[in-house]
């Protein structure tokens, strides 16, 4: 599969040869993508927001840069930006996060996203990884607070990203309406090799 249409509030995931390119692009604009990496041949090596930071010593992206495992290898590499705003300081919105901070339950959200895509694999409900929130608009204050607000991506805006190694790729268009993120309208997500 070379193409892939994430609806609004869900998931869906892509593979990838090393050396393969992949654009992810935001349909209608002001849509958070959630990106989850896994590799291949060994899926306890994920994508790890952690260890981008650390590689880095920066908490934003640039054209250039690559992004890092669990193990510190690079995964991916960020070919093409047409946002610059991405977010890797905060987890996936979670069944938790929205009865904390909403007082709803049964929302919709990243983490279970991830959980249903990655299903037929049987990685534990805990041990599923933190993503890397492209086009998420986070900034940190001199105080250390985050403060989040709607993500800056237009229509047809997006990504450009080479594997490093092979991966399985999921991308959930963030179900969040409750807050800012998406404009409080969450909409599809593309994904396509290029």
């Amino acid at each position: 599969m070379d193409k892939v249409l994430i609806p609004a509030g869900h998931a869906d995931k892509i593979q990838l040869l090393a050396g393969e390119k992949l654009r992810i692009e935001c349909v209608s604009g002001g849509q958070v993508c959630d990106l989850f990496a896994f590799n291949k041949n060994n899926l306890k090596e994920t994508l790890s927001p952690s260890h981008i930071r650390s590689v880095l010593r920066r908490t934003y992206l640039k054209e250039g840069d690559k992004i890092y495992s669990v193990l510190r290898r690079p995964m991916l590499k960020l070919v093409q930006d047409e946002v610059g705003s991405h977010d890797f300081s905060v987890p996936a919105c979670d069944p938790g996060r929205y009865i904390m901070d909403f007082g709803i339950e049964n929302h919709r959200s990243c983490r279970d996203n991830l959980a249903e895509c990655m299903e037929e694999y049987n990685i534990p409900y805990e041990y599923l990884p933190d993503p890397l929130n492209l086009f998420q608009e986070t900034s940190i204050t001199t105080k250390g607070l985050f403060v989040g607000g709607v993500s800056p991506v237009k229509k047809g805006e997006g990504v450009v990203l080479e594997a490093l190694m092979d991966l399985i790729v999921v991308g959930s268009a963030c179900p969040q309406d409750k807050a800012p993120t998406n404009n409080y309208n969450p909409t599809d997500i593309l994904f396509y090799k290029i």
